[in-house]
């Protein structure tokens, strides 16, 4: 279903098992951990993204992947948070 200037409906296990991916990963006791898909406006991005951000005493981090979070992978988490800069 698509809502007027809301785009399709997204399924919220979707982004609850990328959590479960950061989780897995990062060890996540004293980060909380949010992700969420975001359209994309940028030239040559596509259309939904996938945003992870990392809140903690140290500071915040943001990761983006560049799907909607029902194509992300381990390993495309395992790559935002190893081998990308972060987005502050």
């Amino acid at each position: 279903m698509t809502l007027p200037g809301l785009g399709p409906r997204r399924d919220p296990a979707d982004t609850a098992r990328v959590k479960v991916l950061v989780d897995d990963l990062v060890g996540t006791e004293d980060i909380t951990v949010f992700v969420t898909e975001l359209a994309c406006t940028e030239p040559g991005c596509p259309p939904i993204e996938t945003v992870i951000a990392l809140l903690g005493a140290d500071g915040n981090v943001q990761y983006k992947i560049h799907k909607p979070a029902a194509d992300v992978s381990i390993d495309d988490v395992r790559s935002a948070l190893d081998g990308a800069t972060p987005a502050h």
